[in-house]
């Protein structure tokens, strides 16, 4: 082959291609291959006799069928591959949390829906079924899945997110990244995670705000499951956040973008930024004087492509001419861009088979995986007997049944805020809404008519089974009544006493309130929409308290992105179910839990708070119930919870050794059993504890889960190997630590539904557990007799032998004795470590002193001596 057709060879090594390349690139050539402009504010498809690296929202605004999507982006490539000097092809980059965001593609539950189900496997099929339909059409980088820890409802973009616990998140991001980039052998694709690092701890729960995060917090919080989806899931794509850090831009940081990212976390893929980032270098953050200075930042940081909504190519020559930034390091970012499309084999193939794109991108399987997804994400927050009977599932005969609310029959009710119909619709009515930085209030020509209430379908979408069909559909020879009640937002309630007389004339209401997803306008929750009351918008919580004071049986279905305040709610309302925004299939899925075809067992992954003030409030400490003068901070429905038509019982727990190396792993085990009359999933969490260690560590995190299927009356032994390397803690000096000590497990079905605790020794030196460290439990099951008792375990130690106890001892000293810690638990009606952690250094007649007459001097003394007869029995 001639020496200057070198990088087209395919047998060469990627280096030597990416070498001979970049040799033969023009300074503005090199530039244009680190732009990634977006539609709609820029014209994609009219690239420059440059090229550019790569383009967003290219097919989205497209609104055609998918075989002319994808004749459209193998023009878009034409163009680059035959009309541009060196023929390097583009990158087409497009959102795909919820589905690929173009017409007529699935739109799959939101993602915290999709955390809900608890069920990472599930969700690596989705993001296969995504990664097939961008592979199809030409898609080759996903902008999607988020990695933010997210444990501040206020925070409007926490619809996107997988929670607010690092594990749980770190499991689900790692299935989608995986399901994705493996959905297509013969063309490999780019799950780009979003957003390193700790945008979801912005001040206040406002977006892009400052973020204040100590090294710790950053490592063991933030950073795990940004870790998680590199090492485990192999991600190739990683954009930065918005913020500033302590005072320093994610986006123009070497030390988070490179020493932290590359060095540490070993990433070695492409860093996209997020849109119009790298200019608030310059406009917002005040760290570069100049869109040129910006520029050059972003790229000494880390950054490769500057996703923008204004082209920026004549910065970073001005940058590189000015010497603001080396051709060194311009050739290096550069180069990363090229070595990606090498890899993904573009320059060979890039283009698409018309013939092979499929007529429909909604096909059957995906609507129906859709609908499973949803089903499984629906969590059931309460269900209070209504004379005598639990109100769910609704029986053979509802009679009439009323549906009342502003999302009962509303397509854009139900879908997350990056889904096609709500983020187009949005983009079509405001322009700016392209730009994530645009405010609403900057758009003079609405005059202010931005809010929930004026969002419209600016745009074809796939068939949507609202809440409505999903009830007429499932009914049978029910009679349906349905009345919105009133608005999402607006604060208009003449449709309430329509709403009240249907309820009046119905045997059962089925009321659905909640938000409307927007993108810094036209909702109620997304990104820029924040909250910060955390309450039902408008006045819908007035609709409920009018419908329930007609005193028909009600069931409310929250249809919504974020985790509300609903103690008010959980004190009046007997049925509560929230289906997130449940996407196309939701209305199917809810009438399927509604009327008992399907038993729910969605689990909450993020706290329903009392009051959203309280923020943010991880879930071990909101079981602690600290006090503000106006009450109690806790939460109305906890982390991990979430209710079931049948009930599990867990018994049984085993540790296989008491004291395990630093370096090695606990092996535990129980049972499971599924003591009700129908057939349903059970989500089996494991919790821990590091007891005592050289900073203070969480008095309770996930550290294992499985979600599991149990027929009626049906039992399974469950075993979970835990890698101590999960405790590890994070030391500013040595790095990754174990220590050793006592590590506590409690294992339930939510953070605060503990049915088995258990405790292991961590033993020999303080293990540097390092980079490599195992960041996954592995859990396994094997179905058991539900009438038979678990094998005993051999011990590899002797059984300490325990000390007696009077009123004297500590609330701690009573709660870790074997004896004692059952006793007091009992005597407190369940109350465990977390609830009692404020009494710990009290002695137990203090506790009692200090109870306000709930615990008395005698009922100690009775405990004392019933711990004494039952130590002297054994």
């Amino acid at each position: 082959m001639p020496p200057e057709q070198r990088y087209r060879d395919a047998s060469l090594p990627v280096a030597d291609r990416v070498a001979d390349l970049l040799s033969r690139m023009t300074l503005e050539e090199k530039a244009a291959q680190l732009t990634a402009p977006t539609a709609p504010a820029i014209d994609v498809h009219n690239p420059p006799s440059t090229g550019w690296g790569a383009v967003l929202a290219a097919l989205a605004c497209i609104e055609s069928s998918p075989r002319e999507i994808a004749a459209a982006i193998n023009e878009l490539q034409r163009k680059h591959v035959e009309d541009t000097r060196l023929g390097i092809p583009v990158l087409v980059a497009e959102e795909a949390l919820v589905g690929l965001k173009i017409q007529g593609a699935t739109m799959f539950p939101d993602a915290i829906a999709q955390a809900a189900t608890w069920d990472p496997e599930l969700i690596g099929r989705m993001g296969a079924a995504i990664g097939t339909q961008m592979a199809r059409t030409g898609t080759r980088q996903a902008l999607a899945p988020l990695a933010d820890t997210a444990r501040d409802p206020r925070w409007g973009r926490v619809e996107e997110t997988y929670g607010e616990e690092p594990y749980l998140v770190g499991s689900m991001a790692t299935a989608f990244v995986r399901g994705l980039q493996e959905a297509d052998p013969e063309a490999p694709l780019i799950a780009t995670v979003k957003h390193f690092l700790g945008y979801s701890a912005s001040a206040g729960g406002r977006n892009t705000d400052s973020a204040s995060i100590g090294p710790r917090e950053l490592r063991e919080v933030h950073s795990v499951p940004f870790e998680m989806v590199i090492r485990d899931g192999g991600a190739r794509g990683i954009m930065p956040a918005y913020i500033d850090i302590d005072g320093v831009p994610v986006t123009g940081s070497r030390a988070y973008l490179t020493d932290l990212l590359r060095d540490e976390l070993g990433f070695d893929g492409l860093v996209i930024s997020d849109l119009g980032a790298v200019g608030q270098l310059h406009t917002k953050h005040g760290t570069a004087d100049s869109e040129a200075d910006a520029c050059a930042q972003a790229v000494r940081a880390g950054v490769h492509l500057d996703l923008v909504p204004r082209l920026t190519t004549g910065h970073l020559v001005e940058a590189v001419e000015s010497g603001l930034l080396t051709t060194a390091g311009l050739d290096l970012a550069v180069g990363t861009v090229l070595r990606t499309k090498f890899e993904l084999g573009l320059f060979e193939r890039p283009y698409v088979d018309l013939d092979g794109v499929p007529e429909t991108l909604d096909p059957s399987e995906t609507r129906a995986l859709a609908r499973e997804i949803a089903e499984q994400s629906i969590v059931l927050l309460r269900n209070e007997p209504v004379d005598g009977v639990p109100l769910l599932p609704l029986g053979p005969d509802a009679g009439t049944i009323a549906v009342i609310g502003p999302n009962a029959d509303r397509l854009m009710g139900q879908l997350g805020n990056y889904s096609y119909p709500v983020l187009e619709s949005v983009a079509k009515r405001f322009a700016l809404a392209a730009d994530p930085t645009a405010r609403a209030d900057e758009a003079v020509e609405f005059g202010g008519r931005t809010g929930a209430d004026q969002a419209r379908l600016m745009v074809d979408s796939v068939p949507v089974v609202t809440f409505l069909d999903g009830i007429r559909a499932r009914a049978g020879g029910a009679t349906v009544l349905y009345e919105p009640g009133c608005p999402v937002q607006d604060e208009d309630r003449s449709g309430i006493p329509a709403a009240v007389e249907a309820a009046r004339s119905a045997d059962v209401t089925v009321l659905v309130v909640g938000d409307q997803a927007g993108i810094n306008a036209f909702g109620t929750v997304g990104e820029g929409l924040d909250s910060f009351t955390c309450e039902l918008p408008g006045v819908q919580r007035e609709l409920v308290e009018a419908v329930l004071a007609t005193g028909t049986p009600t069931v409310v279905v929250l249809s919504h992105g974020r985790p509300y305040s609903l103690k008010w709610m959980a004190d009046s309302v007997p049925a509560i179910v929230t289906s997130w925004f449940g996407g196309e299939e939701a209305g199917s899925a809810t009438a399927a839990v509604l009327f008992g075809d399907v038993n729910p067992a969605g689990r909450l992954p993020v706290s329903f708070l009392d009051f959203g003030g309280s923020a943010p409030l991880p879930y071990w400490r909101a079981a602690q119930t600290p006090a503000y003068v106006e009450g109690r901070a806790g939460a109305t429905f906890p982390f991990g919870h979430g209710l079931s038509y049948t009930t599990f019982v867990y018994r049984d727990v085993e540790i296989s050794r008491p004291e395990v190396p630093t370096d090695g792993a606990v092996e535990l085990s129980f049972t499971v059993v599924n003591a009700g009359d129908r057939a349903g999933d059970e989500v089996v969490q494991v919790y821990g504890q590091d007891v005592i260690a050289r900073t203070a560590r969480p008095r309770r995190k996930l550290v294992a889960f499985r979600r599991v299927s149990l027929e009626a009356g049906a039992a399974v032994r469950i075993t979970a190997t835990v890698p101590a390397s999960m405790f590890a803690l994070w030391d500013s000096d040595e790095g990754w630590l174990v220590e050793p000590g006592k590590v506590k497990f409690f294992i339930g079905g939510s953070s605060a539904q503990i049915r088995l605790r258990t405790s292991v020794t961590l033993t020999g030196d303080v293990h540097h557990a390092g980079p490599d460290r195992a960041l996954t439990s592995s859990v396994s099951t094997i179905p058991v007799d539900p009438e038979a008792e678990a094998e005993p375990v051999t011990r590899t130690a002797a059984p300490l032998v325990a000390a007696p106890l009077s009123g004297d001892n500590t609330v701690l000293e009573w709660l870790e004795h074997p004896v004692g810690g059952d006793l007091l638990r009992g005597l407190l009606q369940g109350a465990d470590e977390e609830t009692l952690a404020p009494a710990f250094g009290m002695s137990l007649k203090e506790m009692a002193m200090y109870s306000g007459g709930r615990i008395t001097p005698e009922s100690v003394d009775r405990l004392a001596a019933q711990a004494h007869e039952q130590m002297s029995a054994e």
